[in-house]
C-alpha cells in the first residue's frame, strides 16, 4: 500500500527547509530519476532502435553487410525532450544534459523560461552546446513530455491543444514527467492530453493520476526518488494506493470445520433474479459456507442455495439490490426486510436499484455496517436523496475523490465502493484506490459479482472495510484469469474464476 497525496508542493517545501536540499537539488534528482528510467528503456526494449527507425535486429544480422552491422549498434539512440515555460520544462532541461552521454538529445522549447529553476537549467543545457530546436522530428526512440507540471487550471489554448496532439502522432516511447501535459488538477484533459506509455512522477504519486479519466494517459505510473528516501518526503495522507498484496484471500486452515464455519449469506431476490443469482454464486465460489435467497421462486434456481420465503432467524451477512428492481412494490419490500432489528444488526451489502431509493439514506445510520457498492449514477442519486450535493454523473466523474469524500463524512460507519476505471473505497476520513481494474469488467452483472464476493467476505467474518478491500481487488484479478479478449468477458465466467483465485 502506497501514499497518495492531492499536491506535493507542501512536500518539496519541507524536503527542502528540513533536509536542506535547496537550490534546485530536487530537480536534479528528479532529472537524475528519469535518466535511470530511460536507460533501463534503452537496455531491455531499444537497445536497437528498431522499434521506431524500421530495423530488426534479425534483419541486420542476416541481410546487412557487417561493416554496416556495426555503424548500426554504434548509432546512439535519439531522445526528443519538449520543455515548458516552468519548474517541469526545467525538469526537462536538466534530463537533456544527463542524457547527453549516452543518447541523441533534441529539446523542443515551448516558449522562453520564466521560473528561476527552468531558466538555470536553459543556461546550462547551452553551455553545453545541446541543440535547442523549433520542431519535433515525427520519430525517435523516446519523446518526453515536460511541458506543464500539476495544478494547471481552466482549459489550454488553441497553440497548446495542437501541441499536444502532434506529440501524441510522434513514434517513439512517450513518457511524461510528472503528469502527462493537458491534465488538470483533478485528471481531467483540459481539453486534449498528452496520451504517454508511461508516467514518471517526482517524489510521490498523486490523485491526479488515479482519475477515471487519467487512466487512458497515464500508462505505467512510476515514482522517482528526489534524493531522500521515499519515507521522509512523505508526510501523512488518508489516501492510499492498493496493490495485489493488499488482498487477503479466504484460505480454509482448520479441518475440523462445518459449512457454518464459514458464514450464511442470505440474498434478497427481488424482480430480476439473473443478477441475484449471478451475485449468489460469485458468493458461494469466494468461500461462503452457505446460501439462502429470500424471495420468490427462482425459475430453473441452482441447486447449490437455500431458498425460502420466510426471513431466517440466523444468517452472517445480507445482501440487497442485485436485480431488486426499481418497482414500488419491490422496493417497499426490501426497506420492510432492511427496517428490521435483526437484520440492521448484521453486515449489509447494498448495491444496485436499492441505491435509488429516496428513503435509503434515512435508514444507513442505523445500519451496523453497511457496504454500498454504487457506479456514478447510483452514486448520484445517492448524493441526492441524501441532501448532499444535486451533480451531474460528469461532475462526480470530474471530482470522484471529492464526492467520495463527501459522502463518507456524511456517513462515517458506511464503507462505499464506488466503481469505475479506478475503483475507490471510501471509509470515514480513508479513500483507497485500486489499480488492478481492466476494461473487460464492463459488463452487465459484472457489478453483482463483486457484490456477492463482498458479501461472502463480509459473512466469513472480515471487517467491512477490509472486505470491501479485498472484494475489490480478488474481482480484478479474477477477470485476469480468464484469459480473454478484452470484450469477452462475461459475468458467469468471472463468478467461476474466483473459484482460481490463490490457487
Amino acid at each position: 500500500m502506497e501514499k497518495i497525496f492531492d499536491s506535493v508542493r507542501d512536500l518539496d517545501k519541507r524536503a527542502e527547509d528540513a533536509f536542506n536540499l535547496k537550490n534546485g537539488v530536487l530537480m536534479e534528482h528528479a532529472a537524475r530519476g528519469m535518466v535511470e528510467r530511460i536507460r533501463n528503456l534503452l537496455s531491455s526494449r531499444l537497445l536497437y532502435p528498431q522499434n521506431i527507425q524500421g530495423r530488426s535486429r534479425q534483419n541486420n544480422a542476416l541481410d546487412l553487410p557487417s561493416s554496416h552491422i556495426k555503424s548500426l549498434q554504434m548509432e546512439l539512440p535519439l531522445v526528443q525532450i519538449v520543455c515548458g515555460s516552468g519548474d517541469n520544462g526545467g525538469d526537462g532541461y536538466a534530463l537533456a544534459r544527463l542524457l547527453a552521454d549516452f543518447c541523441t538529445v533534441r529539446v523542443v522549447p515551448v516558449k522562453e523560461p520564466k521560473s528561476p529553476l527552468c531558466k538555470l537549467q536553459r543556461e546550462r543545457l547551452e553551455l553545453l552546446g545541446i541543440p535547442v530546436v523549433a520542431e519535433l522530428q515525427e520519430r525517435c526512440d523516446v519523446l518526453v513530455d515536460a511541458v506543464f507540471g500539476t495544478g494547471i487550471r481552466g482549459s489550454l489554448d488553441s497553440e497548446m491543444c495542437a501541441l499536444i496532439e502532434r506529440m501524441n502522432v510522434v513514434q517513439g516511447y512517450k513518457i511524461a514527467c510528472d503528469i502527462p501535459s493537458g491534465l488538470n488538477e483533478f485528471g481531467i484533459p483540459s481539453p486534449v492530453a498528452f496520451s504517454a506509455d508511461e508516467t514518471c512522477t517526482m517524489g510521490a504519486l498523486k490523485t491526479a493520476l488515479y482519475a477515471d479519466a487519467a487512466k487512458d494517459y497515464t500508462g505505467t505510473i512510476h515514482v522517482c526518488n528526489l534524493g531522500l528516501p521515499r519515507r521522509c518526503y512523505e508526510g501523512e495522507t488518508d489516501t492510499f494506493l492498493l496493490s495485489v498484496e493488499d488482498m487477503k484471500l479466504p484460505h480454509r486452515r482448520v479441518q475440523n470445520t462445518h459449512k457454518m464455519s464459514y458464514g450464511h449469506g442470505l440474498f434478497f431476490c427481488g424482480e430480476k433474479t439473473g443478477a441475484c443469482i449471478l451475485a449468489a454464486t460469485a458468493a458461494l465460489h469466494f468461500g461462503i459456507g452457505l446460501v439462502t435467497v429470500f424471495g420468490e421462486p427462482v425459475p430453473a434456481a441452482p441447486f447449490d442455495f437455500m431458498y425460502t420465503l420466510q426471513l431466517p432467524e440466523n444468517f452472517s451477512a445480507a445482501m440487497v439490490g442485485s436485480g431488486l428492481g426499481r418497482s414500488s412494490d419491490a422496493q417497499a419490500r426490501a426497506l420492510d426486510f432492511l427496517s428490521q432489528e435483526h437484520v440492521r444488526e448484521q453486515p449489509l451489502i447494498l448495491d444496485a436499484d436499492i441505491l435509488h431509493n429516496t428513503r435509503l439514506p434515512e435508514l444507513l445510520p442505523l445500519f451496523k455496517a453497511p457496504i454500498l457498492t454504487p457506479h456514478p449514477k447510483e452514486f448520484q442519486s445517492l448524493l441526492a436523496n441524501s441532501g448532499l450535493a444535486q451533480v451531474s454523473v460528469a461532475e462526480i466523474q470530474e471530482r470522484r475523490f471529492e464526492y467520495l469524500r463527501l459522502f463518507c463524512g456524511a456517513f462515517p460507519q458506511a464503507v462505499i465502493v464506488l466503481k469505475g476505471a479506478y475503483p475507490l473505497i471510501g471509509c470515514g476520513s480513508r479513500v483507497f484506490v485500486n489499480p488492478l481494474g481492466t476494461n473487460a469488467l464492463a459488463k452487465a452483472g459484472s457489478g453483482d459479482v463483486l457484490s456477492g464476493m463482498i458479501t461472502a467476505l463480509a459473512a466469513q467474518g472480515y471487517p467491512p472495510l477490509e472486505a470491501a478491500l479485498t472484494g475489490s481487488l480478488a474481482h480484478a484479478e479474477a477477470a485476469k484469469l480468464l484469459h480473454t479478449s478484452d470484450y469477452g468477458l462475461t459475468a458467469s465466467a468471472l463468478a467461476e474464476a474466483v473459484t482460481k483465485l490463490g490457487y
